[in-house]
């Protein structure tokens, strides 16, 4: 068989991360992955937890129909991904859900990326390399490019935040800001730091974001999915650490972390200059 199929249920970040535990499998026997995603596996992350992702009787999930669509451009366009399909209860090769189930996972503490490993030790691989291409042409990347060259693209989610940091430093840089995410957390963030200016950013897909992503001078994330996404292009970038459950971190170059604000500023001053 030329495929390795995988059945997931968690969150976009999640699998994001898991990708280059596919990539590593690709390279080491020469076979493309198929992902059977499973769509409504209810969520609770920890005790107030807000998530934009609900089902329709308004309940967190890991993955709904409309992030899924949004989702899938990404994961097919990259060369060891054969395609993905909504989980029915297909055949599959490797349950990337015994995550959640093994007792020795230290979820939600730890480095996510490594639960995989420890389920599926064929997944282990470098971090510091990259594991998601855009795949974008010459042509729009010079148009993506000049667009965004000199955007500074926040991305804050109302998870996993870091509640002793403030962003009112970045009004100097208002003019460059560039907002990620769904609108209401957009509102919720420059009503919070009063920076009425940022725009929204808005995409066809998720395929999109990570080529916007790319051309970005740099990007400022929380624990998201945004963050992995660029994580995983080695793109500039800065993360947030939420300090009761700091679950990933930054790998390979061009990747910060911080917990204080004197840092937060350090980084970005230094990546905006340089």
């Amino acid at each position: 068989m030329d495929v390795i199929r995988f059945k997931h249920s968690r969150n976009a970040g999640d699998l994001i991360a898991a990708l280059a535990g596919m990539q590593q499998i690709h390279r080491d026997t020469g076979k493309k992955s198929v992902i059977y995603q499973r769509l409504g596996l209810e969520a609770y992350y920890y005790e107030g937890a807000s998530h934009p992702l609900k089902n329709e009787a308004g309940n967190h999930v890991c993955m709904n129909e409309k992030q899924w669509s949004m989702l899938v451009p990404l994961l097919e366009a990259q060369e060891y991904i054969d395609h993905c399909e909504v989980f029915t209860g297909q055949t599959f090769d490797i349950d990337l859900d015994k995550v959640m189930h093994d007792k020795h996972i230290p979820m939600p503490a730890g480095d996510l990326h490594f639960w995989t490993f420890f389920i599926v030790p064929e997944m282990a691989c470098d971090l510091s390399k990259t594991w998601i291409n855009p795949i974008i042409s010459v042509a729009s990347f010079g148009i993506y490019h000049e667009q965004y060259k000199d955007n500074i693209l926040i991305n804050r989610t109302q998870r996993y935040q870091n509640p002793h940091i403030t962003y009112f430093f970045l009004k100097q840089y208002e003019s460059n800001l560039l907002f990620a995410g769904t609108g209401d957390e957009r509102d919720l963030f420059c009503k919070q730091w009063q920076l009425p200016h940022v725009p929204l950013l808005k995409v066809e897909n998720f395929s999109d974001l990570a080529q916007v992503i790319q051309c970005c001078k740099f990007g400022i994330f929380n624990q998201s999915m945004c963050w992995h996404i660029a994580d995983a292009m080695k793109t500039p970038r800065i993360l947030e650490y939420c300090p009761q459950f700091p679950n990933t971190h930054p790998t390979g170059a061009n990747g910060y972390a911080f917990i204080h604000q004197q840092a937060l500023e350090l980084y970005t001053h230094k990546l905006f200059n340089q």
